[in-house]
């Protein structure tokens, strides 16, 4: 299994008491045999998992940290390793049904149609598809993109917003698939596709980041709920990984975690994003739940 870095948590068990069952599903058990946490992320993908220095860091990153601690606390570990498995948007899926990771934690959308394949944790950011493209081009959104290349990424919720366009004839693009974010936004700088759709939250930083030659057009296109996944054979794990994200919000460590990735400067980078928190968000830091409706296309 191609793991790329390891960190060990070795915290006192005695602050956050859990009721739990006493028998461990496949995952937990897997997790307690092993005393290793799996945790699935997308390398180029800040503020929400990225690699900087040898290091994975990332918002989703240090939440699922946070989770990880609290498992172990759940688990009554001495210490526990989390090890860090690098995933494309095509493979998180797959990785978690064949126990490659035990926890995916990156951009995922929770979907009615993902939720049939996998588990999710508490929605931790919203998005929005949207659609990058080379400034002072005239291209303001989807509408403008007749006779154009239109990239997107594979296995993402802006490929299925590009084919829902598709089926009710408003395309008239050409769509070229890549395998990431970083991919396709690189063929966009260099004038291979005209235009890129992926989460706001992705491309956000990458507009940031090339000097105002990259913007965002129109307005999103999509409301989506993010949030980690996990496998869904495992009532344990869920159980687990929801009380933990509960203790979290309710201890109001997720407005500081978002002030860090979202309002200052993001580590590594020359810039921060300045997104300040939305009435939504916010709403469920305070009350969190693990209530969720289906993704929507605007």
């Amino acid at each position: 299994m191609p793991y790329r870095f390891s960190r060990w948590l070795a915290l006192p068990v005695s602050t956050v008491v859990f009721a739990f069952n006493v028998h461990a599903g496949p995952v937990l058990d897997r997790i307690q045999s092993t005393q290793t946490l799996t945790i699935g992320y997308r390398a180029n993908s800040a503020p929400i998992s990225y690699e900087e220095k040898g290091r994975v860091i990332g918002y989703a990153i240090d939440v699922c940290q946070r989770v990880a601690a609290l498992l172990q606390q759940q688990l009554k570990l001495p210490k526990l390793a989390v090890r860090y498995v690098p995933l494309t948007s095509a493979e998180r899926i797959p990785a978690l049904q064949d126990g490659r990771i035990d926890l995916e934690c990156a951009g995922t959308t929770n979907t009615k149609a993902r939720r049939e394949q996998a588990a999710f944790g508490l929605t931790y950011f919203y998005a929005g598809a949207s659609v990058l493209v080379r400034d002072g081009e005239g291209i303001g959104g989807l509408n403008d993109l007749r006779g154009k290349t239109l990239a997107a990424v594979k296995g993402t919720t802006g490929q299925q917003v590009v084919e829902m366009r598709e089926r009710d004839g408003r395309a008239g693009w050409k769509l070229a698939l890549f395998d990431n974010t970083r991919a396709a936004v690189q063929a966009l700088e260099q004038g291979k596709v005209d235009a890129v759709i992926q989460d706001n939250i992705q491309l956000v930083p990458l507009a940031r980041q090339s000097g105002k030659k990259l913007v965002l057009a129109g307005q999103p296109l999509s409301i989506e709920p993010l949030a980690p996944m996990f496998a869904r054979n495992d009532a344990e794990l869920a159980e687990g990984v929801l009380a933990a994200m509960r203790q979290i919000y309710r201890d109001g460590e997720m407005a500081a975690l978002y002030e860090r990735w979202f309002l200052k400067p993001l580590p590594g980078r020359t810039f921060g994003l300045d997104l300040k928190l939305s009435p939504l968000l916010n709403d469920n830091f305070r009350r969190p739940s693990s209530y969720v409706t289906d993704w929507v296309v605007l």
